[in-house]
């Protein structure tokens, strides 16, 4: 993602839709499996509706992957862990876009500024290090993250691809400009 210019509203948006096909399979799983029981402030963590905001503000719409099966503690909190890292991610995803804002991108950040504040990280691995089903069955945390990352992984991977090809593109015209 480091290579994207997400400043720009074409893949910004582009973007926020990958990340809402991945997400909101996710976090429907979670709460259907029972993730609530587990971590109680969920409701505070749960960012569908402020990525519901920023798609709407952006007029995007997204196809959702298929709701995985995410059944037990330790894989429910493997997936978390994934969850809770792009939420970290965006905070540096941020930062590059007040390099040089943008209005319309900058209008529709409310799943990138979700959580700001809160000390959700450090409260997500005392449960995840203290859990008697993690501390049993580690290989199940590392399930559930493959889950989430390989949703993201094939959520985001075609807004790469674009981006890539813009890219070429773009080199293409302004070399054949420069001949």
């Amino acid at each position: 993602m480091a290579s994207v210019d997400l400043r720009r509203p074409t893949f910004y948006a582009s973007f926020l839709r990958g990340q809402a096909e991945a997400l909101f399979p996710l976090e429907m799983a979670l709460e259907r499996s029972g993730i609530d029981d587990i971590l109680t402030d969920w409701p505070q963590r749960a960012r569908t509706p402020a990525l519901e905001h920023d798609l709407a503000v952006l007029d995007v719409a997204c196809d959702p992957l298929p709701v995985p099966d995410l059944q037990g503690a330790a894989v429910m909190l493997g997936a978390v862990y994934v969850l809770e890292g792009t939420r970290m991610a965006g905070r540096s995803i941020l930062a590059r876009l007040a390099d040089a804002p943008n209005a319309t991108v900058i209008g529709a950040t409310a799943y990138l500024r979700h959580g700001f504040g809160r000390r959700l990280w450090p409260s997500y691995l005392a449960l995840l290090e203290t859990h008697p089903e993690t501390q049993l069955h580690p290989d199940r945390v590392v399930d559930g993250a493959q889950i989430a990352f390989g949703m993201f992984e094939s959520a985001l991977l075609p807004m790469l691809n674009d981006a890539v090809e813009r890219s070429r593109d773009a080199i293409r015209v302004v070399s054949s400009a420069s001949l």
